[in-house]
């Protein structure tokens, strides 16, 4: 039997040593490479080494800490395998049709990998049944089929979720965040926040220098960000309505001047959320501009990075461009401005009347600000 030792990947950051490597020995019928990588603290992977498939092939390897590694094919039609390392692990087997097993870790990613083929194989089968419906006169079957789908579907997530609860801390767990059924992901934050929030806490506490618990701890910080963010913009959208004061913010005119929007200075003002981008904002105002005089208005744009490479030009070019008038503010944070969160823009545009420092009217239309 050939043996092929991998470079020896030590993370010096456990006080524990592995006495003896891990051996994943290879029952693969087919021939090829692989390209083997870890995943980094900050997401990004590392390729560590590489190991051709002739055939009884062994490849050697030691952390010590837990970490996960994948064999991805760069010649051949292998399959992709994942596996996870850490001291304490022992021989893992990969079998002739790419699955893993050896612990409850590497027979949890073999169970995914599985599960993910018959859901591509029961897809693929009603799919079939589907495309001999084109000379059918009823289409009585179609809604069975869906629910075949449906059904499938809805065990597939409660097996992922079922792991998650059960087994918050198994590192193996971080895979099922790439399954999808269809266009959508499996898991939704929104939705599965309260188990994926329990499963970084006992990765880390678990192993709390695996890089990839801590990559995992920076994504679901990531969609934390966001769901706070998303929440408080709802919160305000139903808050900032006809008879709440307008928020005071500050802001940057496109001279890059400080400009603070205090509540008792509106009075009569006519306050517009656009972007340089947006086709129908810009549509509304430049009209607007054509027939009103606008000394009255503030526009707040929310033009900004990431969207744009560079936010303050376009958006100085769309206020000359369209001939706006009326005073002109923006962070140019874009979908995480300032303007977003604290007004509660969930579209654009969107358009307030405030008279005395108190919202009037609130309104995606901009006839309800021009009476």
């Amino acid at each position: 039997m050939r043996k092929i030792v991998a470079l020896l990947v030590l993370i010096t950051l456990m006080s524990c040593s592995q006495e003896q490597p891990t051996l994943i020995k290879f029952e693969l019928d087919k021939k090829g490479s692989y390209a083997i990588q870890y995943r980094e603290a900050d997401g990004t992977f590392t390729v560590m080494d590489s190991l051709e498939i002739l055939g009884g092939d062994v490849f050697e390897v030691s952390f010590d800490t837990l970490q996960m590694i994948s064999f991805l094919p760069i010649q051949g039609e292998l399959p992709v395998v994942h596996a996870v390392i850490g001291p304490n692990t022992g021989e893992l087997i990969v079998d002739s049709e790419g699955f893993i097993s050896g612990d409850e870790e590497n027979d949890w990613l073999g169970v995914q990998r599985s599960m993910q083929i018959e859901l591509i194989n029961l897809i693929d089968s009603l799919d079939v049944i589907k495309d001999s419906y084109t000379d059918s006169t009823t289409f009585e079957g179609l809604p069975a089929l869906d629910s075949v789908f449906f059904n499938y579907a809805d065990a597939y997530r409660a097996r992922i979720l079922d792991s998650l609860e059960s087994v918050p801390g198994r590192l193996s767990n971080i895979m099922t965040v790439y399954h999808r059924i269809g266009q959508n992901p499996v898991l939704d934050y929104t939705i599965d926040r309260k188990v994926l929030r329990r499963m970084n806490i006992e990765l880390q506490r678990l192993a709390p220098n695996s890089k990839d618990a801590l990559a995992f701890k920076m994504w679901i910080e990531e969609f934390e960000e966001t769901y706070v963010f998303t929440q408080t913009v709802k919160e305000n959208a139903e808050k900032f309505i006809p008879g709440h004061p307008f928020p005071e913010l500050t802001l940057e005119s496109p001279q890059g001047e400080s400009k603070r929007l205090k509540r008792m200075s509106l009075d009569n003002h006519v306050v517009a959320i656009w972007a340089s981008w947006c086709a129908e904002c810009r549509n509304d105002l430049r009209s607007v501009a054509q027939k009103h005089n606008m000394d009255n208005w503030i526009l707040l744009s929310l033009d900004g990075v990431p969207q744009q490479r560079s936010p303050i030009g376009e958006w100085y070019s769309a206020i000359n461009q369209d001939g706006l008038g009326g005073s002109h503010l923006s962070d140019l944070k874009g979908g995480r401005s300032i303007i977003t969160e604290r007004l509660g823009v969930q579209e654009m545009p969107l358009y307030f009347k405030v008279e005395d420092g108190l919202i009037t009217v609130r309104s995606n239309q901009i006839s309800a600000v021009l009476n």
